[in-house]
């Protein structure tokens, strides 16, 4: 009965946190639907006409392509350093490992805004072309800690006599790593890309110091038109960017349960 009780009175602290956090979804999402002609909780009826809309917007269309690629390209270069960087502070010993764990961490401790500005300041004397490659380097610093923190987590619980057994069987290091190691990892290391994916979609502090025309992604484009005034087209794009990143979570949450 008391444990009732205890759980019974968290119901209303839980079911708070979760209205904060869901509100502002449920007012975008609900104003991406009104036949006005300015976002508005709809009154006189629903329509999907915005959504229709945003995908005869040829700028929408592309700077969500552009999105798309430079989001898959983060994930695949986060996903590689980082683990490759993963095994060696597993694995490999280092003096002061523990320290430059944590200097690995900052990309999450300081603004997005240094990343960007770094870049547009550094990024041509180091010969770096803006536009998707700054773009895409910006993005995979940013998104490195997170792939590292997943993937170290699974190879500090691996359990290292699996590695043992295939190299007893005949197999040297690097076939033990290939056909042992990395497919029992996998879950960890799809996970973590899917997370980089995520971060670099929504990713605008750090983008905005380095898109081209032709390299506008979502989020600068959402930017760019609320300067003018706000459209339900803007909701529309912003629920289609939420349904994104939901499907993505939960593909990243399946795979690594």
């Amino acid at each position: 009965m008391t444990e009732l009780r205890t759980r019974l009175a968290f119901y209303p602290a839980i079911v708070l946190v979760y209205a904060i956090l869901l509100v502002p979804l449920v007012i975008v999402i609900a104003t991406s639907l009104t036949v006005q002609s300015a976002p508005t909780i709809p009154t006189d009826g629903l329509t999907l006409d915005w959504y229709v809309s945003l995908f005869q917007n040829q700028r929408l269309i592309d700077a969500m392509i552009v999105s798309t690629i430079v989001a898959s390209a983060t994930a695949v270069v986060a996903g590689i350093v980082g683990t490759i960087t993963a095994f060696g502070f597993v694995r490999a010993e280092v003096r002061m490992k523990e320290t430059f764990a944590t200097l690995m961490l900052l990309p999450l401790m300081i603004s997005p805004v240094i990343t960007g500005v770094a870049f547009l300041r550094f990024g041509g004397l180091l010969a770096i072309p803006r536009g998707y490659p700054q773009i895409i380097l910006a993005h995979s610093i940013l998104a490195l800690p997170f792939v590292f923190l997943i993937v170290r987590s699974r190879l500090l619980t691996f359990d290292e006599r699996l590695e043992d057994a295939s190299m007893i069987m005949g197999a040297n290091r690097l076939e033990t790593t290939f056909n042992v190691t990395i497919p029992v990892i996998a879950p960890a290391m799809i996970a973590g890309m899917l997370i980089a994916f995520v971060i670099s979609f929504g990713e605008f502090t750090a983008t905005q110091f380095l898109v081209t025309p032709s390299t506008t992604t979502v989020p600068i484009i959402i930017f760019n038109q609320i300067q003018t005034g706000l459209s339900p087209e803007i909701s529309a794009l912003a629920t289609t960017l939420v349904a994104i990143m939901i499907i993505v979570s939960v593909l990243g949450d399946r795979i690594s349960s």
